[in-house]
């Protein structure tokens, strides 16, 4: 049984991927142009990103799926934008912002911490003494009632 629990994962990750992987490509612009010599290498980045990642924001170390549950329980809110809707889905960040979009300068982060951050503060500064705690606000969150 729990074979194929770990294998539905795996086909919710795949799947989730597909979907995320024509989504970036579609957010592919010039901003990019400067890290990124083409959509492919940008998609590609995305991908091995993610999976690196495996599949939790850079910041507060939550998986993708958790911050979607927790949106599906009404348990956190998100924002409309004229593309979308932020909190479902991983962003871009710059780690840095004056170093514009390249590979080695951008993670992907749950739209909270992005947010959060912002430009105001250092990546790594963000990480350290506030991904832990948005980790265990999340964590609280799956336990509510």
């Amino acid at each position: 049984m729990i074979k194929n629990c770990h294998l539905l994962h795996l086909a919710e990750k795949e799947e989730f991927l597909k979907n995320e992987k024509l989504r970036i490509g579609k957010l592919y612009s010039t901003k990019h142009k400067k890290g990124f010599s083409n959509k492919d290498e940008f998609v590609k980045w995305f991908e091995n990103t993610i999976k690196s990642q495996n599949f939790k924001c850079y910041y507060c170390d939550t998986s993708i799926f958790d911050i979607r549950s927790l949106i599906d329980q009404n348990k956190l809110k998100t924002r409309k934008t004229g593309y979308g809707r932020r909190g479902p889905i991983f962003e871009i960040d710059r780690k840095i912002n004056s170093n514009g979009y390249t590979k080695e300068n951008c993670v992907l982060s749950c739209y909270y911490c992005n947010n959060d951050k912002s430009y105001i503060l250092d990546s790594e500064d963000y990480k350290k003494y506030f991904g832990e705690n948005r980790k265990k606000y999340f964590e609280y969150l799956k336990n509510k009632k």
